[in-house]
């Protein structure tokens, strides 16, 4: 068994997508001894029991392409209407279905050595100077998902009871909304759907997100807003440039 697992890892080329490692449809195909078609035909009848952002992401048209130009895609996907990408939890449902020696074997290889990234040994050293200690402050934070604002900025805000769009959240925070819906999506706080709009995971609902329905004449959808808090947990997460945003983002703030 050792060995067909050193073989399908030396097959796999690592993928991320919002901060998690993936994998396509052939990748996991592969690695449980599968068709491709069976992993699609068995992800077609099952779907209601899938979520998109928790099992699987769905990229479309623009959001595909940028994905593709990225990564090494197999060739078959690129012409796909839609190319998933399926997490942990989506690896999981498929090995259920499966219900077979191989792939559950291959699953669990996956979870040791394919989907849990390694965290660098220095990441458990004591900190040495202040900037250290306060990022790692931040880390932590972010592991407990939501930043804890300070409690009187925090509640002047909740009084008014304000929803912001990116936008307008952007403006507050003083930075260009490009770079703040980057940030946002580089954080994982948010991601794209198939169709490329914003979408904010669970765990930030309603806390720092809330998703509202809006309509205008014939037409209606959903808009995604950010909460009081969100806006002040964004804003002590920037405060310092450094750290919160990603590399060749500093001192890009809005004039």
């Amino acid at each position: 068994m050792r060995k067909r697992e050193d073989e399908i890892m030396n097959k796999l080329v690592p993928i991320e997508y919002q901060n998690q490692r993936i994998l396509t449809t052939t990748q996991l195909g592969e690695s449980y001894g599968a068709d491709s078609q069976l992993i699609v035909n068995n992800f077609n009848r099952n779907k209601d029991r899938y979520k998109e952002g928790k099992h699987y992401f769905a990229l479309e048209d623009e959001a595909k392409r940028l994905f593709i130009d990225q990564h090494q895609i197999d060739l078959g996907l690129k012409n796909a209407k839609t190319l998933y990408l399926w997490t942990e939890k989506g690896a999981w449902l498929h090995a259920k279905s499966l219900n077979t020696d191989k792939a559950w074997e291959a699953y669990e290889m996956l979870v040791d050595d394919y989907y849990r990234i390694r965290e660098s040994p220095i990441s458990h050293k004591l900190p040495r100077t202040y900037l250290d200690a306060l990022e790692a402050l931040v880390a932590a934070e972010k592991e407990k998902q939501i930043l804890i604002p300070k409690a009187e900025y925090f509640d002047a805000l909740v009084d008014h009871n304000l929803l912001t769009n990116f936008r307008d959240t952007a403006k507050e925070l003083k930075i260009k909304e490009h770079i703040f819906i980057n940030w946002i999506l580089d954080k994982g706080y948010v991601y794209r759907d198939a169709k490329g709009k914003l979408k904010p995971y669970a765990d930030y609902v309603p806390a720092l997100f809330e998703i509202k329905e809006k309509q205008r004449d014939k037409w209606a959808g959903t808009q995604t807003l950010i909460t009081p808090r969100g806006r002040e947990t964004f804003r002590l997460l920037l405060q310092n440039n450094k750290l919160s945003f990603p590399p060749g983002m500093q001192n890009k703030t809005a004039e």
